[in-house]
This record gives structure tokens, sequence and C-alpha cells, in this order.
């Protein structure tokens, strides 16, 4: 079998593995939400927020969001299109864009996506890294599109058969929207 329909083949069956896993690992496991109030007031109030959470915590993060329409920013690369494919059944929309690939288009989206009324949902560390360090991109779109950004995260215990996990939410930060880009420093 060639190298090319191997990849295909990857790029259709590990998106829909996944998909289960993560179906599978919620039906397990006991999720308890910290400060989800601050999310649902903030929706309760009609507004929108920047969700931002670390590479590592992706796995769970479509249980975040419970009943929200959601746009995630997700890298215009293969990588990216393997995520894409599993959260789309969650009902989360995907727009395209990296740093180094289709940054315009990807920006283009979620101010769309934003003026639709939906959350974004952003991994600020990016897949470049390095991990659990902000890079600028969220900081610009949260200054682009003058929403808070609120971060959230997940962890679990290793507890088996059946572990439980966390879900955390915290305040959320506004950037002023006349912030210039040379005062955006991490």
């Amino acid at each position: 079998m060639s190298k090319k329909i191997k990849k295909e083949i990857l790029l259709v069956v590990a998106p829909i593995i996944a998909h289960l896993m993560t179906r599978i690992i919620h039906l397990t496991m006991r999720i308890t939400y910290v400060n989800y109030d601050r999310y649902r007031q903030l929706s309760a109030e009609g507004r929108q927020s920047i969700l931002a959470f670390w590479h590592s915590r992706i796995l769970m993060m479509p249980y975040g969001y419970p009943g929200k329409v959601l746009t995630t920013l997700v890298s215009a690369h293969k990588d990216g299109e393997l995520i894409a494919r599993t959260v789309r059944p969650f009902g989360i929309l995907c727009v395209r864009g990296s740093s180094t690939r289709g940054w315009f288009k990807g920006l283009r989206g979620v101010l769309q996506s934003v003026k639709d009324g939906r959350d974004i949902a952003i991994t600020p560390d990016g897949p470049k890294g390095p991990a659990r360090r902000a890079q600028m991109g969220a900081l610009q779109i949260a200054r682009s599109t003058g929403l808070p950004v609120m971060p959230v995260s997940f962890g679990a215990s290793k507890k088996k058969p059946f572990p439980a996990g966390t879900l955390s939410y915290s305040r959320t930060h506004s950037l002023a929207a006349s912030l210039s880009a040379a005062n955006l420093s991490i």
C-alpha cells in the first residue's frame, strides 16, 4: 500500500477512533465543573468570549461548552485536519489558519464567527510550542474582536477504571482594542 493511501486512510479512521474514545471516556468519567457559573453568566448576558486552553488539555474540551455554538481555530496543516474531523461531530465549527500558513484566512474566519454570535476556542500555545507558553495569536484575536479571554483547563485522576475529571474556568481577561501591537508583550 502506498504512503499516500495510508495517509488518506489515517485521515478517515483516526478521527473516528479519537471521537469514539473521547465519548467513551466522557461516559465513564465523573466530571466536576469548577467556576462554570462564570461562563454560564457570560452566556446568559448574551456576551461572547474566547475560551483559551493549552494543547495538552484538548481531549475533553468539547465537553467544556455544553449547548454552546462554538468555533475553534485549527492549524492549516495535516494535524489540524485530524483535529477538525474529530471535533466536527460535536458540532464545533473549525476555521483553518496558523501563524505559518493561512493566518489571514483563519483570522477572517474567526471574525466572521464572532459576527455570527459564536464563542471562539483557541489553544494559545500554538501547534509549534513551546508548550504552555502563550503566543501572540490569541492576544491579537482578543484585541481584534474585543472579546474577553476565559482560560479553561481540564485535568483527570489516574484512577482506573473510572477516573474523575475537572473542567475549570478562570475569570475573564479583557484587552483594550486600542492597545498597540508593541504593547502586547507576554
